[in-house]
């Protein structure tokens, strides 16, 4: 009897999987569709020519102290005038990382000042960014797929220094009697940045590619004539003067303004990760650790718990099998 059911069994199997084969076809075809639609910055250069316009996308805040991260318009900065989500590369698609952009307007080879919104704060966006200074967090930007880094200069065990960066900048500082111009433990803002952005050229190809990003970031309270005019606003405290007061936290209002720097470097496009290897953040993050850790163990435990009920069942089995042939016989 049982050599007659395995062929009607294998029938069944081969009637199921003649169904299934053309569904499996045409998910295939809307796989390869999709994979050939699917455009993956930072795996190809770009070229940008002169006057081209430089997308600055804007990431995270996060703190080496909370390990805590929040949204970038979590905070009352400049909002352009319709947010679009957008990750830069495979990456940060798959760790979910909130990509948007930003109202800073750059364009290839210039260098300009430019102001990029007047904000005014309510009593609970005081006290959410002062809150934000006073636990160290920092602010990441990303351009051509190329995170924001800020320049140190460390001094090795040897005497020699050498150049020391850091993802992002700093949201802002509390002041102390060696800043002039600050009242120690009050918080300031840093609302004026200067994008260094670095671009290599070459015979091989069209244009300049970035290989280099790197911010600057300062406290300014700018000051203007007047009342404040959206369309033509005209600030007193420019150009930047290193007399000018830093920007306080807790205020009524911040002038964003920000201004770009072009440096031609002779890093080629393929090696411009490498200034990343030089990061002074050694700070241990505990809680992506625990984190990662926790998820081993659950999927430790769900493969245990699936092949001791595999072998359970197969035992079972087997002893069923001997019992009836035992009984036959």
């Amino acid at each position: 009897q049982e050599q007659r059911a395995a062929p009607g069994a294998n029938i069944v199997a081969l009637h199921s999987l003649a169904r299934t084969m053309p569904r499996l076809a045409a998910r295939a075809l809307a796989l390869i569709a999709s994979a050939q639609a699917f455009y993956l910055p930072g795996v190809a250069p770009r070229d940008y020519m002169d006057s081209d316009k430089v997308e600055i996308r804007v990431h995270k805040l996060s703190s080496p102290r909370t390990h805590l991260p929040f949204d970038y318009y979590s905070l009352p900065f400049c909002r352009p005038d319709n947010l679009v989500k957008q990750a830069e590369n495979l990456g940060e698609v798959l760790h979910g990382a909130v990509i948007q952009n930003s109202p800073y307007e750059v364009f290839m080879g210039r260098s300009e000042f430019r102001i990029a919104c007047r904000v005014e704060l309510t009593k609970a966006q005081k006290i959410t960014l002062s809150q934000r200074v006073r636990q160290d967090y920092r602010v990441h930007l990303i351009m051509d797929n190329l995170p924001a880094a800020t320049k140190m200069i460390a001094e090795m065990a040897d005497g020699t220094k050498k150049d020391m960066y850091d993802r992002g900048f700093r949201l802002g500082f509390l002041g102390s009697k060696d800043i002039p111009g600050t009242e120690p433990t009050k918080p300031y803002v840093n609302n004026h940045l200067r994008f260094i952005v670095k671009y290599h050229r070459s015979d091989t190809f069209p244009g300049s590619r970035i290989v280099g990003f790197e911010v600057e970031a300062y406290s300014v309270k700018h000051t203007y004539e007047g009342q404040w005019d959206e369309k033509s606003p005209k600030l007193t405290s420019v150009p930047l003067r290193p007399d000018l007061a830093p920007m306080l936290a807790w205020s009524n209002e911040i002038v964003y303004t920000y201004d770009v720097v072009w440096e031609h470097s002779p890093i080629a496009w393929a090696s411009r990760w490498d200034l990343y290897l030089y990061m002074g953040d050694d700070q241990v993050h505990w809680i992506s650790l625990v984190n990662s850790l926790a998820v081993v163990l659950l999927l430790t435990g769900v493969v245990a718990m699936i092949m001791a009920r595999t072998l359970r069942r197969d035992l079972n089995r087997y002893n069923s099998l001997s019992t009836s042939r035992g009984a036959q016989s």
